[in-house]
């Protein structure tokens, strides 16, 4: 009896009688990088298309990805804005998220490598010099 009863209520739960849930991206926004990559995550059932545009109006979208999975890895970006959202199978629209893109300045890098080069010196003059007692 209460095998029949949890099995109804499976089958009313997930029966072809429910909506499907619309795609909307995981963190809602906006969304800012210095590295010129991001990873993109969202929750949807079913397979989702991911536009990009740098038009917030989105007239110059294009699709980027189209597939079931639930993330996608954006590398490569310039510095500047874009606009992302995604399409449902049935072309319901989720709403759009900025990315912003603002890489690290050259002065930062150049002091970053400084250090590093500092640190490997460092480390090659002990393994030179060799233990204290020898």
């Amino acid at each position: 009896m209460y095998i029949v009863a949890a099995m109804l209520l499976c089958l009313a739960a997930f029966g072809p009688g429910t909506d499907a849930r619309a795609a909307d991206f995981s963190e809602p926004g906006p969304l800012q990088t210095d590295t010129g990559h991001a990873l993109i995550a969202w929750n949807a059932e079913g397979a989702v298309t991911l536009e990009m545009a740098r038009d917030p109006a989105f007239a110059d979208a294009r699709p980027i990805y189209l597939g079931t999975n639930h993330a996608h890895f954006l590398s490569g970006l310039a510095d500047g804005s874009y606009y992302l959202r995604l399409r449902g199978e049935d072309g319901s629209l989720s709403a759009p998220i900025e990315l912003s893109v603002r890489h690290q300045s050259l002065q930062r890098a150049l002091w970053l490598a400084l250090v590093g080069l500092i640190v490997a010196l460092a480390v090659v003059a002990a393994v030179l010099r060799g233990a204290p007692d020898e």
